[in-house]
């Protein structure tokens, strides 16, 4: 969820950004700072949808809690 609210955010700031660009006269500190502002959002997006664990550790376990769902399908039957 907050994942999907900072990449909202980072998305509002790059359109801000372009659009200052787009407008008119740009003052560089102006513009950088949009830029920062999409870039300190952009960053927590991408630490939040990333994977805390490696690919084969996440098979594993998945492979697991299959393992253990049938087996209380079987218990229960």
């Amino acid at each position: 969820m907050f994942s999907l609210l900072f990449a909202l955010i980072a998305l509002v700031m790059l359109a801000m950004f372009f659009i200052y660009l787009i407008r008119g006269p740009v003052d560089p500190l102006i513009a950088g700072g949009l830029f920062v502002s999409f870039l300190a959002c952009v960053v927590p997006t991408l630490l939040l949808l990333k994977p805390f664990e490696s690919p084969e550790h996440l098979r594993r376990r998945r492979e697991k809690s299959r393992q253990e769902r049938r087996r209380r399908r079987e218990s229960s039957d």
